[in-house]
């Protein structure tokens, strides 16, 4: 309905469910008021409306306002308002799950938002609204690559000016290190983290392997490490000491195993896009000669199967939740990425488990508390991969909180400690497998807990016998 002022969505259905708007296109499925042409300033979305399509309101350009009724819409779809240049003000519904890409980029009259609690915001969503001052992002929210920042055409490449203005509130994941990757600048991250955000140090010393951490007797300009410490989840109960066995085990790279710490990156709290692309992409893979180079992998954090297809088993980032693994890293394809690089060597350390129960004995997955899984096994591929796993089947991978670490990762930063790195594969892997073993049956949860280790098809024969 249009009285010449303000456009009404209503939804025709008699029994009153919710509805879906069609998705729409710029140039041959345009939405009727586009085709139409009609020239309203203000939007009303009715009751029982699931969601606002795909470019179902692009270029209306006379738009100035919007206003939901009720609280059925949970989805704003791709483009939905790109280049809706007079929008002043949208209060967007707590119900919201999804905004998907572009949905409000060029708004250029936008000068505040809000985003709900529990919303994912697509690539670029609020892109190049170049008047905003104001956000209050829910602390649950999950952003993806540079929602808030404005397109700079430098020549003929493109270049992104961050967001400085004022942040009311924002989800713990975003800080100083990575607040770029969002679009928002660090002085305002930092502004707000420097008086409301408790800071937690990680590098407490709690047990023998952390203070006086020995230099090994060679050095390795040919080692590169990649290490991610996932402790604090948005969806997710926390993995105690993750981080700092992430650290740790960066020192012992770089001390025992003699790497340059130049060919070290550490990921902490690290969201799927930060894995795959910001280190899988755009630092491994830019690694010349890597045929001629060994890479070593490690990882602290949340493991989870998808109970629905065959207790596959993923990796979980910080920004995907336990009940939708599919969204997280399958270890397979993990595995296969890594081989993809063509490495000489592979060397992958996994304190992880994928039976859905935590280092406290908690559920990662939703109705899952209590219960374990037994994952299906991941495959290696092509690749020159020898992966050192904390657990197996149905198991938990323990923290060992007398030691701050978890369990897997103590044993095996006692063996570079005592060893000076100078082991091998095989005697590594039959050191930890006992020790751990050993000690699992003896902490709180008393449960078994038996380190694995796997080879591709390259390495099958010779991985015992290779060392650092």
């Amino acid at each position: 309905m249009f009285d010449g002022y303000t456009l009404t969505i209503t939804n025709v259905n008699k029994e009153s469910n919710t509805v879906s708007m069609d998705d729409y296109d710029m140039d041959k499925y345009k939405a009727p008021w586009i085709v139409k042409h009609l020239n309203f300033k203000k939007l009303v979305v009715g009751y029982n409306i699931k969601n606002i399509g795909s470019c179902a309101f692009a270029n209306c350009t006379s738009l100035q306002e919007v206003e939901f009724k009720g609280s059925s819409i949970q989805e704003i779809g791709w483009a939905a308002f790109l280049n809706c240049s007079r929008l002043r003000t949208i209060s967007i519904p707590g119900n919201v799950r999804t905004i998907e890409t572009i949905a409000f980029a060029k708004c250029t009259s936008l000068t505040s938002v809000s985003i709900p609690f529990m919303c994912r915001v697509g690539d670029m969503a609020f892109s190049s609204c170049t008047k905003l001052k104001t956000l209050d992002l829910g602390t649950n929210a999950i952003f993806g690559n540079q929602v808030f920042s404005t397109e700079v055409q430098k020549g003929d490449k493109t270049a992104y000016s961050l967001y400085t203005g004022e942040i009311r509130r924002l989800p713990s994941y975003i800080n100083e290190s990575n607040c770029e990757d969002f679009g928002l600048s660090k002085r305002v991250v930092k502004k707000l983290r420097g008086n409301n955000i408790m800071q937690v140090n990680y590098d407490m010393i709690t047990s023998e392997i952390d203070s006086l951490i020995p230099y090994g007797n060679f050095t390795r300009p040919n080692a590169y490490a990649l290490i991610i410490g996932n402790q604090n989840y948005r969806f997710a109960s926390e993995v105690p000491f993750a981080i700092h066995d992430a650290r740790v085990f960066a020192q012992y790279c770089s001390k025992t195993l003699g790497i340059p710490d130049a060919n070290i990156h550490i990921a902490e709290d690290a969201t799927k896009q930060m894995i795959m692309e910001g280190e899988l992409e755009d630092w491994i893979n830019t690694i010349p000669n890597r045929e001629n180079k060994q890479l070593i992998v490690y990882y602290a954090g949340h493991g989870v199967p998808d109970s629905k297809h065959q207790n596959k088993a993923y990796l979980l980032p910080t920004d995907v939740r336990g009940t939708s693994p599919q969204r997280g890293i399958a270890l397979d394809e993990f595995y296969q990425r890594l081989g993809d690089l063509e490495f000489d060597r592979v060397s992958v350390f996994l304190d992880a488990c994928f039976s859905g129960i935590n280092r406290e004995n908690d559920g990662v997955v939703e109705g899952l508390r209590g219960a374990e899984i037994t994952a299906e096994d991941a495959t290696f591929g092509n690749g020159n991969i020898v992966a050192f796993s904390a657990a197996q089947g149905n198991e938990t991978a323990q923290g060992y909180p007398a030691q701050g670490h978890g369990l897997f990762t103590y044993y095996l930063l006692k063996e570079l400690r005592y060893t000076l790195g100078d082991i091998s594969y095989g005697e590594l892997s039959d050191h930890i497998k006992e020790n751990v073993s050993q000690q699992a049956q003896l902490l709180k949860m008393r449960k078994q807990q038996t380190p694995a280790t796997g080879a591709s098809e390259n390495m099958q024969e010779v991985w015992r016998d290779i060392r650092f």
